[in-house]
């Protein structure tokens, strides 16, 4: 069943985002459409390889699985495309252009999704395990040491309304285990979009994330290299997503909001490691690399305060 939000309801309150006008599906199958998209993105990810070789830095691309390509069993019903997703044929039409370093986290997680879950049942994101997955992985592909204390951290049973959960009428709750680890890293720096939906007055908070960028340094980290990581909600800074970890395996970790590539910034940094990471329903729209990523936070910032005094004189007004 799919509700009118785009959420499909699976079996044993598993739930997707499969999308209101069934543009996941068209994507996700082997259709035109998507082959023309991918093909941009090959030849994207080709275009930065090489610049990234020539500025001297380590690089890789991943992808995020969906949730549809790890337990397709548990939607109930035939999903085009789920035993070839986007993500599988957009690295083989890497490798035949040119073999820029692509990490495959689609087999470790289902290799490990029946041992416990890796995904919430009512969201798009993994659980911690997950995350433990995709950062042991990357820090494989790119021959760093795990940070041991990431995997033994405290656990405690929470229930929250997820993303896709609250999208319900009446929204569905779930318990989870939520983790934490101790913390070597400390932030020593963020943009103003961080600071103003951290400062809890921004009228939508929710939707400040984009663009934010939060710089952190570990003195006693094992490797002592500097990362750029660019990618979206899988990464970033609070609670144990991958900014923390890598954040306790690096020496400085740039954490950005952004599937568009800021070279300004990278060559201003200029980092051992940059990572580029992206969930894979979102490869549907290919970015330009056109952006100065504090600039567009301070735009954002700005639309944001001017709204919350406008709410404020509203309610005053009232």
């Amino acid at each position: 069943m799919t509700s009118g939000n785009g959420v499909a309801v699976g079996q044993d309150g598993w739930l997707y985002w499969v999308g209101r006008a069934r543009e996941v599906e068209t994507f996700y199958g082997d259709t035109a459409t998507s082959r023309r998209v991918l093909d941009r993105w090959a030849r994207l990810i080709d275009r930065r390889a090489r610049r990234l070789d020539g500025l001297g830095i380590t690089h890789l691309h991943t992808v995020v699985p969906d949730k549809l390509a790890v337990y397709p069993d548990r939607l109930g019903r035939p999903f085009p495309g789920v035993a070839d997703p986007p993500a599988a044929r957009l690295a083989r039409m890497l490798a035949c252009r040119n073999p820029a370093p692509m990490v495959d986290l689609l087999a470790p997680l289902r290799s490990a999704r029946d041992d416990e879950p890796v995904y919430l049942r009512t969201d798009t994101h993994w659980t911690y395990r997950g995350y433990l997955i995709a950062y042991r992985a990357l820090c494989e592909a790119l021959a760093a040491p795990v940070a041991e204390h990431v995997f033994a951290g405290t656990r405690a049973q929470e229930r929250f309304t997820f993303d896709l959960g609250e999208k319900l009428k009446p929204a569905v709750g779930e318990d989870y285990v939520a983790y934490d680890f101790p913390r070597r890293a400390e932030r020593v720096d963020a943009n103003a979009l961080v600071h103003v939906r951290e400062s809890g007055q921004a009228v939508r908070a929710r939707g400040l994330f984009v663009g934010s960028r939060v710089v952190l340094r570990n003195p006693q980290a094992p490797d002592p290299r500097r990362l750029v990581l660019f990618g979206d909600s899988y990464i970033y800074n609070p609670g144990a997503r991958l900014t923390a970890m890598f954040a306790e395996t690096f020496a400085e970790v740039h954490a950005i909001w952004s599937a568009n590539i800021d070279w300004a910034y990278v060559e201003a940094v200029r980092p051992d490691v940059l990572i580029f990471e992206i969930a894979e329903r979102f490869l549907r729209q290919v970015p330009t690399d056109r952006i100065r990523i504090d600039a567009f936070a301070d735009a954002r910032a700005r639309r944001a305060s001017r709204l919350t005094l406008r709410e404020r004189l509203g309610r005053w007004l009232r």
